[in-house]
């Protein structure tokens, strides 16, 4: 047996040269606010090559979804839009379009799906918090209540069944999605801390 390593002809790099240059993004604020609340989850600096592949591993399963969404929903990626109280650009995945106007959003995450919701309820975890305050607030500049949640869970919940957690899914691949309706106190409260960040960070009037 002969075996070449091979370039494999797809490039994973993050790409941000679509975003405009000079205009705060909304994910500096919000992902500003979650690195001091808990640097420990979100302030880590993983080295170059891991971002990359993670952000690209990100951006590649978003990509797939828009085509295979865009008919079925009537989705589509509506690219940068801007705020026009204080200027911020925000990228939503999808804005969905029905009876109503819907932000979708797309993760792929290593993060476990253990307390994930698996029947109507009122929340997830705490550490799906950063979804919550970027749909909230793309939700308050399209000034729709609606969201929804797509997310592919690559390793499942971390754990494999045992006499202790039977029901463990093991380290299993599963996609979810979730549909999602704000109040509108929820979304207040979201913008308003955003903002307030935005000014402590300087970076909005």
């Amino acid at each position: 047996m002969r075996v070449i390593p091979v370039d494999p002809g797809i490039d994973l790099t993050f790409n941000t040269s679509e975003r405009t240059i000079g205009k705060v993004h909304m994910s500096d604020i919000y992902n500003d606010y979650y690195a001091r609340i808990d640097p420990k989850r979100y302030a880590g600096e993983l080295p170059i090559e891991m971002r990359e592949a993670y952000m690209g591993g990100g951006m590649a399963l978003e990509s797939f979804f828009e085509k295979a969404l865009k008919d079925r929903l009537s989705a589509d990626r509506p690219g940068e839009l801007i705020e026009p109280e204080h200027g911020i650009v925000f990228s939503p995945d999808l804005v969905i379009f029905n009876s109503s106007i819907r932000v979708g959003e797309i993760k792929l995450t290593w993060m476990s799906n253990k307390g994930v919701p698996r029947e109507e309820g009122n929340g997830f975890p705490p550490r799906f918090d950063k979804y919550i305050t970027q749909m909230a607030n793309y939700c308050h500049c399209l000034e729709t209540p609606y969201a929804r949640l797509i997310a592919f869970f690559v390793n499942g919940d971390w754990t494999w069944p045992s006499k202790k957690n039977p029901n463990a899914r093991g380290f299993r691949p599963e996609f979810l999605a979730w549909d999602i309706e704000f109040t509108k106190r929820e979304i207040a409260e979201e913008w308003q801390r955003t903002i307030r960040h935005g000014k402590m960070m300087g970076v909005i009037e």
